[in-house]
């Protein structure tokens, strides 16, 4: 059986734009692991000055979605963390531990209006980088002042950011142009983890397989492996890649 883990999903029910109730999460993590997912850190959206669930609230819901995975497989494990709308005052919410960095490490999945600048992008995780965070940036693919710019890639690999894709962008989620340009991020070592960023259990649900077999027949099964199962570990290990 495959063992990989998701870093990028939005399985606590009801507290985003992500499962809507504790029927649907049980429904996602079924889907996860008849996918091959063993290990998922939800990651609830967290906005400066947007309405966000107390700490309390989400360690509730972190519960009861590890009941439910539990009598799924028992060795189906749960963590929590959050995709972060990045601002400048989220260093401070970070500290203050009303943000949370994933699973209780120093890395933090960030994420940026998509039209965002790439000034500002670089700005925003050099800040986080230099606060003692790692930085993921989530799908880093949709961001329009990176797209087919790999130098600027390049330089906020070389900066010490990874770089997160949504697993289905490699299989055509966009149109064929951005295909091509996520392919290329791929091929170049670019990508350092691929997740699902599911919302639900029947769009954007938490599928895995599909993608994986296009990687592996693309790259090896060893890259499958480096992107869901030797870099996810370092992560949870609190450790650099």
């Amino acid at each position: 059986m495959n063992q990989w883990t998701d870093i990028h999903i939005h399985i606590l029910p009801s507290v985003d734009d992500g499962s809507v109730n504790l029927e649907q999460t049980r429904s996602m993590l079924e889907i996860a692991h008849e996918e091959g997912i063993i290990h998922i850190i939800a990651t609830p959206h967290y906005g400066v000055g947007y309405i966000n669930p107390d700490i309390q609230e989400l360690q509730k819901k972190l519960e009861l979605v590890r009941e439910e995975a539990k009598k799924i497989d028992p060795d189906f494990q749960i963590d929590l963390g959050n995709e972060l709308f990045y601002s400048e005052d989220i260093i401070e919410h970070l500290k203050k531990q009303k943000a949370l960095t994933m699973a209780g490490t120093r890395y933090v999945l960030v994420e940026f209006p998509v039209f965002e600048s790439f000034r500002n992008i670089r700005t925003g995780l050099h800040r986080l980088l230099i606060n003692g965070y790692l930085p993921i940036l989530a799908h880093v693919e949709r961001y329009e002042s990176l797209y087919r710019n790999l130098d600027r890639i390049e330089e906020l690999v070389k900066l010490g950011v990874y770089m997160q894709m949504n697993i289905t962008s490699i299989l055509g989620g966009f149109t064929n142009q951005r295909s091509k340009y996520c392919k290329k991020l791929m091929s170049n070592g670019y990508i350092h983890f691929v997740a699902t960023d599911s919302h639900s259990d029947h769009n954007r649900e938490p599928r895995m397989i599909k993608g994986v077999n296009y990687l592996s027949k693309k790259y090896g099964i060893e890259f499958v492996n480096l992107l869901l199962v030797k870099n996810t570990s370092q992560l949870l290990s609190n450790k650099y890649i």
